[in-house]
């Protein structure tokens, strides 16, 4: 019998469609747990899961579905639905069949998206006497557009609309790597249609090898449309190479009568967005003299968040009074940051730790501590903060139809929007780039950022709209522990992390007074969840004292015999 409050399984729940589908699940008020690879705290075993589950999903790499599916099938029961979220729907289908479940197929026909609202979802309704009269209104009430087929004709349609397309968008890639094209320069010059196809192409390149070369070779009807692309594309080259004009145009005659009408509807919707298109180009705070480079030499670039970001500004007037030369290496988050640094990518990285309004930024925070001690605080900055307004035209607040922030800059805006764009949808991104990136290619849209992100058809509208005119945000630089330098002659203050092994009262009473018997003065202590390790804290502490200090290493020597301790940098 269908329950009418569902508990949601995802395994895969930490995944990119997971984690979407997690979140939508929650907002309509439904109970959602999830499995994964590295079960630990509220992150289940699959098994354990399945058991308590109403409606399972399976939301893992497309080459490991049949593995799982083929793991939770004998544990589940006839009163439970089965549902997956792979792009190849016949043998996935076929493998949940086996089990006593009632079975929906999906293939969300999106990937990292803010909001699912107006997207396609492909639905394969296998088998099912109930869950499916509680599934597709749920779906539609997320906003998603639902569309029910079966397994053969969806695999048919995903050959057609995505495995071709990728296969001509990663070969006309690789002929401008080829020639030694840069893809950002041709896009300046290139007609709407191009730049478009670039746009494509770049998204296509930033997301997972593997998972593109899983969707063309596991898909039986791929081999098929695949072998008929070539054989058209060899027939059109072939006429190119021999001069055949008439074979040409006969080809484009031919497809554009199989098009009819649609083809007149095509040119007036892409006429619609061109003009968009036209203007876009990457907003680049010109904080940096230096080209946009990805294959600059590690020990002359710094890892920073960007491009057109506060943060990129801030790194700019750190690296001027230093006398330091190195080139950006633009990054879309903190975590990314991390990595460039700790695989050597660049020598240093340059990150937003705190906020004097809202306080600290727990991204960077949990990654300094999962580096454990690898990564080091090597300097810090405070910059004063001043957000603006931005957009291609003034728009009255009834007009706008979404404003794109960063977590961080929303916080640090809220008033502002709150008393200016009331009910307007306020759509977070990974950094104030991405979002002046958005306002530039989306109708009428705002967003908020530094007024150097403004220019290629996005203008300042209203400077200074953060709440706290003494706004200011503390930034630091980040190294390798072994490859730390000194930007100080005199080091004042040190970070370090401690979590206590056992749960016992008074621990904290006992850590406080290790500090102030040795006479050190604690400027932050702030307990943190640990996000990799769900239900545990640890406290994230500013010493303002060197760790070199002798009362330093006494009290850390101290620290240790009841806890876990971290030093994090010492500046």
């Amino acid at each position: 019998m269908q329950k009418k409050n569902p508990i949601i399984g995802i395994i895969g729940g930490r995944g990119v469609l997971g984690s979407i589908f997690r979140k939508e699940f929650e907002n309509l008020g439904y109970k959602v747990i999830i499995s994964g690879r590295k079960p630990s705290g509220k992150v289940l075993k699959n098994s354990d899961l399945v058991k308590q589950a109403d409606i399972v999903i399976v939301s893992v790499f497309l080459a490991d579905t049949p593995e799982v599916i083929r793991e939770i099938t004998p544990l589940l029961k006839p009163n439970q639905l089965l549902c997956d979220f792979t792009s190849i729907k016949s043998e996935a289908v076929k493998l949940m069949l086996e089990s006593k479940a009632e079975v929906v197929g999906l293939h969300p026909m999106f990937g990292k998206v803010e909001s699912v609202n107006g997207f396609n979802i492909f639905a394969c309704v296998a088998r099912s006497k109930t869950w499916w009269k509680w599934l597709k209104p749920t779906l539609e009430k997320m906003g998603l557009k639902v569309h029910e087929v079966t397994p053969e004709i969806h695999d048919k349609f995903a050959a057609l609309h995505q495995s071709v397309p990728h296969l001509f968008s990663i070969a006309f890639a690789r002929l401008l790597e080829k020639r030694g094209i840069n893809p950002e320069k041709l896009f300046e010059v290139s007609s709407p249609s191009t730049k478009l196809e670039l746009l494509i192409e770049g998204r296509l390149l930033n997301q997972s090898a593997e998972m593109y070369a899983d969707i063309q070779l596991l898909n039986p009807e791929t081999r098929k449309a695949a072998s008929e692309f070539e054989e058209i594309f060899h027939e059109l080259a072939a006429a190119v190479r021999e001069g055949k004009r008439e074979v040409i145009v006969g080809n484009i005659n031919s497809a554009a009568k199989h098009f009819g009408d649609w083809k007149e509807f095509a040119f007036e919707e892409t006429n619609r967005f061109f003009g968009d298109v036209v203007k876009m180009g990457k907003p680049i705070v010109k904080a940096f003299d230096k080209p946009l480079s990805q294959k600059i030499s590690a020990n002359k670039a710094i890892a920073i968040l960007g491009p057109a970001t506060q943060t990129e500004i801030a790194a700019a007037d750190f690296l001027k009074k230093q006398k330091l030369s190195l080139s950006p290496l633009w990054k879309n988050t903190m975590s990314d940051v991390f990595t460039a640094v700790a695989k050597g990518e660049a020598q240093l990285g340059f990150i937003p730790l705190e906020n004097y309004t809202i306080g600290p930024v727990r991204e960077t925070v949990n990654n300094l501590f999962e580096a454990r001690g690898k990564i080091r605080i090597v300097a810090e900055i405070v910059k004063p903060i001043a957000h603006a307004l931005l957009g291609k035209k003034d728009l009255k607040p009834k007009e706008v139809s979404r404003i794109f922030a960063h977590s961080q800059v929303k916080a640090q805006c809220a008033h502002f929007l709150q008393k200016n764009f009331p009910g307007v949808e306020i759509v977070e991104t990974p950094s104030t780039g991405e979002s002046v990136l958005r306002v530039a290619s989306e109708a009428n849209s705002l967003a908020i950022g530094p007024v150097e992100a403004a220019g290629n058809g996005v203008k300042i509208l209203k400077r200074n709209v953060e709440d706290d005119p003494n706004n200011r945000t503390r930034f630091v630089v980040i190294a390798l522990e072994k490859n730390k330098k000194s930007f100080s002659k005199v080091k004042h203050k040190t970070v370090l992390t401690f979590y206590f092994r056992e749960n016992i009262a008074g621990q904290l009473a006992k850590a406080l007074t290790i500090f102030a018997e040795n006479n050190i003065s604690l400027s932050r202590i702030e307990s943190i969840p640990a996000e990799k390790r769900l239900g545990e804290f640890f406290f994230f502490t500013e010493c303002v004292v060197a760790d070199t200090d002798k009362r330093f290493q006494k009290a850390v020597k101290q620290l240790s015999k009841i806890a876990s301790v971290l030093n994090l940098g010492s500046y």
